[in-house]
């Protein structure tokens, strides 16, 4: 599947669900102060809100934060994709830590570009005030209910 036909495996509901329930479930995400603003077919908007707790001693947020908003939302975006009751599971995730980061607000994106039955390739990107500070790929692991 590629970008342009990502459109028509595009399901909105599964999208507005998981902005209302997935912004309401306690977890990593919650405790990350990640919150899922907006989906398109294959893209992903995401805000995160970063709190003193977060930072290191030198004053910037710690590297683990920013992979775990990265693989949050790399995960994330493909859910909407997806057959129902399918999940997605990452196997594999590379970062460019490009600037610090301080306490606040970070945006983050999401976008497929590429997917199988049984995998997808995503990349993410965090920024601060417009200025780019990670920059990420992934490769996500698709995976079918099991049957009884």
């Amino acid at each position: 599947m590629t970008p342009d036909t990502f459109s028509e495996r595009y399901n909105p509901a599964i999208a507005q669900t998981m902005i209302e329930l997935g912004n309401a479930m306690p977890g990593l995400a919650q405790y990350l102060g990640i919150e899922l603003v907006e989906f398109g077919p294959g893209t992903l908007l995401a805000r995160a809100q970063l709190g003193e707790n977060l930072l290191t001693p030198s004053g910037n947020v710690h590297g683990g934060v920013l992979a775990g908003i990265m693989d949050h939302i790399t995960g994330a975006v493909i859910y909407p994709l997806m057959p129902d009751g399918h999940w997605g599971a990452t196997t594999e995730l590379k970062l460019n830590y490009i600037a610090p980061v301080q306490a606040g607000t970070v945006d983050a994106h999401a976008s497929v570009l590429a997917m199988t039955k049984r995998s997808a390739v995503v990349r993410g990107e965090l920024q601060v005030q417009d200025r780019l500070v990670c920059a990420g790929q992934g490769t996500i692991t698709i995976v079918a209910p099991r049957t009884p």
